[in-house]
């Protein structure tokens, strides 16, 4: 998959930052907070910070936690999105119901 993905962004121009994920569904994703603590995994899928109280799903702490990071070595995108600005290489592809949409129009 690593090889797929450094293929496509080399094919839009985009640039690749590996970000270590240690830790990062451990540590508080409040700005304020930031406390790294084992203890504040109360669960597979639970996190409270045992200092500031903030509980949320601990896999979503985890990707804002790594997407923080990735920020900070440059532009991030989300997995379903382009950047603001950007222009896309390709035409958007037509899909089943536009050219179906087309067809009865015509």
């Amino acid at each position: 998959m690593e090889v797929a993905l450094r293929s496509k962004a080399r094919y839009t121009g985009s640039v690749i930052h590996k970000i270590n994920p240690a830790y990062t569904s451990q540590t508080c994703p409040q700005p304020a907070c930031g406390k790294v603590e084992e203890k504040s995994r109360k669960s597979q899928a639970i996190f409270c910070c045992t200092s500031c109280g903030h509980t949320e799903h601990a896999d979503i702490v985890g990707a804002r936690n790594i997407k923080s990071k990735g920020q900070a070595a440059g532009l991030v995108v989300s997995g379903r999105g382009d950047p603001p600005g950007s222009v896309k290489r390709q035409a958007p592809r037509s899909t089943a119901r536009a050219a179906q949409a087309a067809r009865a129009a015509a």
